[in-house]
């Protein structure tokens, strides 16, 4: 048996050479490249239809006590979980889905075909018989230079309509009702620091309730050109994250949430008054232990629904903020009806989904009003909070023009050189003059020599 390993081993070593050379002889050719990784791409999907063949073998023929996926996870090459998968749709396709076995090992179905297929038939009645079943692999196989993997699943499962098409609808809702139930049990949502600075979401829900979530996300995200001023192009996945915190800021700001022990729920943070002023070490959110930046900490001491409780040199409290002392309803109300939503040029949040953001900090000496608030989404308002250790040269500020109360951005020179201020477009009908040209007079007392923007 080594014997015959070695000879197979070598010759595949020999096509891998092939292969090799091939890829270098149509280097700076795009065309070429490209028909080269398609015959790649069907040459593996045959070895894989071939090793789905060898793991049964493997499984039905082994030495009792261990089972070939242990084995195979025994190399170090796959983890065990991937192992048990493919030695249990290996089994599949030896025991019921043969001819869409013998597909994927002469080249006609892909390997993922091949498992979208098997999927979808899965959900089949299992009183079926032989033949019926092999009438829908070789239907399905018909469709294979048409339909892309997620499309054979979704035929595989209407087969039924083909093999029993007066009970059809029937096992079709029997079928939903079925998987409705398995869902609603394995309902689940996790939420656990990371530990290096962020906060792991992962679950699942039910059908229609994921598509009320996705619904809701994708009214919230926030278009790619409100990044376009930012010097970021972040992905959509991204954008969908800034969503989520969306959301949560209109869920806090509703004042519909429900109460616990008389309170509603708010985030406490405790954080030094060297690094709420000076940005000199860092806060602990309370609930979790989990650090916190001074940045982060200087941002959410602006917000309605953050208590910080600052802490002097021996950890004594020297104030606990309180919710009322902060952005009050009248003046929340007021910055809505100016701001009309987050005011960072090209931001498209509404004002649900807004922080409120004090252009002069209060650790600064800033006070809690119009004329020194403005409207910002958590992305926006963590991108201009000031640190007071660094140039103002190389951060955003914001100017509340005096004469029509219209807050105008001056970008950091790595942005604009010319560090021109900007306004958002929803303003620009307003009868705007010139931007201020006065310097904020607090931003004064931040370092003049700009330090590295990054």
């Amino acid at each position: 048996m080594e014997h015959i390993a070695e000879a197979g081993s070598e010759q595949l070593d020999a096509v891998l050479d092939l292969v090799a050379a091939l890829a270098v002889r149509v280097r700076g050719n795009a065309s070429e490249a490209l028909d080269v990784v398609s015959r790649i791409d069907a040459l593996c999907d045959r070895l894989q239809g071939v090793r789905m063949d060898l793991l049964h073998e493997a499984q039905v023929s082994g030495e009792p006590g261990l089972s070939a996926a242990e084995r195979l996870h025994a190399t170090n090459r796959v983890s065990l979980s991937s192992s048990r998968r493919d030695v249990r749709l290996a089994c599949d396709l030896s025991d019921r889905f043969s001819l869409i076995a013998q597909a994927w090992r002469d080249g006609v179905v892909s390997g993922q075909q091949a498992r979208g297929i098997v999927a979808g038939l899965k959900h089949l009645p299992v009183a079926m018989t032989r033949l019926q079943l092999d009438a829908c692999q070789t239907e399905l196989v018909g469709f294979a230079d048409r339909l892309d993997p997620d499309e054979l699943r979704v035929v595989a499962e209407r087969m039924a309509e083909v093999i029993d098409p007066e009970r059809a609808e029937a096992l079709e809702a029997d079928r939903i009702e079925r998987d409705a139930r398995i869902a609603h049990a394995r309902r689940a949502l996790v939420v656990v620091p990371d530990h290096q600075g962020s906060m792991l979401i992962r679950g699942q829900v039910p059908i229609a309730d994921g598509e009320l979530f996705l619904a809701q996300l994708t009214a919230l995200t926030p278009s790619a050109a409100s990044y376009r001023l930012t010097g970021e192009l972040p992905d959509r996945s991204a954008r969908r994250a800034d969503a989520l915190v969306r959301w949560c800021g209109i869920a806090a700001a509703s004042g519909q949430l429900p109460a616990t022990g008389g309170d509603r729920p708010q985030v406490l943070v405790t954080l030094g008054l060297e690094a709420l002023v000076h940005g000199m070490g860092a806060g602990t959110m309370l609930a979790s232990g989990e650090p916190l930046s001074a940045g982060e900490a200087r941002r959410l001491s602006c917000d309605a629904h953050i208590t910080p409780t600052v802490l002097g040199g021996a950890s004594e409290v020297l104030d606990v903020g309180r919710t009322h002392r902060f952005f009050t309803r009248p003046i929340r109300a007021a910055l809505v009806l100016r701001d009309q939503g987050c005011v960072f040029p090209g931001c498209d949040a509404p004002p649900a989904a807004c922080e409120g953001h004090h252009t002069r900090p209060w650790w600064s000496g800033g006070t809690t009003c119009v004329s020194n608030g403005v409207l910002l989404c958590p992305y926006h308002h963590r991108l201009v909070e000031p640190d007071p250790n660094r140039s103002a040269q190389v951060q955003w500020q914001i100017l509340i023009d005096p004469g029509n109360g219209l807050p105008w951005f001056t970008p950091p020179r790595q942005i604009d050189p010319a560090r021109a201020p900007r306004l958002h477009h929803r303003f620009l009908l307003r009868g705007t003059g010139p931007p201020p040209s006065q310097e904020q007079d607090w931003a004064r007392s931040l370092p003049q020599v700009a330090r590295d923007p990054q």
